[in-house]
């Protein structure tokens, strides 16, 4: 319903409009565009312009085409529950994603030393990051204490790459430790659900996955099944250049 070659083109506005969509598509069918105004904290004109951008020629053709994939989807309820996976697949399939992936991939071959830091949810997912990574054979490493005192002396981190895992992009302690690391010459690399979140413009490379967030109380539920297949897709491009290179060079010897 919303191609990702639109989604990317999307501003923090019209992104918030999209997230909020995907995360309540049933609800948004009987909204008025007042009422969906409202609820995702945007003008109707913003509404309007977002819809442009998808290429409906106004609010009325859009409840349609909602109200027909909410027909579909009450023959198939499971689905209900797949909107925003299936939305983040359909990301995937882009190539101006699959590029993110290779770059990514790029900076973890560039660097001597990757490091994974986050907290949570995002911090066990660091684990497995790191882990993965050490499996393809690249020194990985990961941590998990923010408050784990600065060294007194200056380091030089030029070549090391850090690897912030964060939904939100907004945690005090990981946007703390890109600084930090950002200022003794290392190279930052977040994945966050948020391409505008601070931390994804305080690093030099960031993936978003652009999914809504989930939340109930002060816990963060949105589902980290983008994440883990990012890490994944990184690891096995990272792999499979690092393979190239190293037979290249033995060739070259021969």
């Amino acid at each position: 319903m919303f191609p990702y070659e639109r989604v990317k083109l999307l501003n923090q506005l019209e992104l918030s409009i999209y997230k909020y969509i995907i995360a309540h598509p049933a609800e948004v069918a009987d909204m008025t565009i007042r009422q969906l105004a409202k609820k995702s904290h945007v003008s109707p004109t913003t509404i309007l312009r977002f819809l442009r951008k998808m290429n409906f020629d106004g609010y009325s053709e859009f409840k349609y085409a909602l109200k027909r994939q909410q027909k579909i989807e009450v023959e198939e309820p499971s689905q209900q529950q797949l909107v925003p996976m299936n939305q983040f697949f359909d990301q995937v399939n882009d190539d101006h994603f699959l590029n993110k992936i290779n770059q990514a991939a790029q900076f973890i071959i560039d660097a001597d030393t990757s490091l994974f830091f986050g907290l949570g949810t995002s911090g066990s997912l660091s684990q497995y990051g790191a882990r993965l990574l050490a499996n393809y054979g690249i020194y990985t490493l990961n941590f998990t204490d923010p408050f784990q005192p600065k060294p007194l002396a200056r380091r030089d981190f030029s070549d090391t790459l850090l690897i912030l895992l964060s939904v939100s992009g907004e945690t005090p302690q990981v946007l703390n430790q890109a600084k930090f690391y950002q200022e003794n010459g290392a190279k930052t690399m977040s994945i966050t659900a948020n391409r505008y979140s601070t931390l994804a413009q305080l690093v030099d490379f960031n993936i978003s996955y652009n999914v809504p967030e989930v939340r109930m109380a002060d816990l963060n539920l949105t589902s980290q099944i983008p994440v883990v297949f990012l890490l994944e897709q990184i690891g096995i491009k990272a792999h499979k250049d690092l393979l190239k290179s190293t037979n290249s060079q033995k060739d070259s010897i021969f």
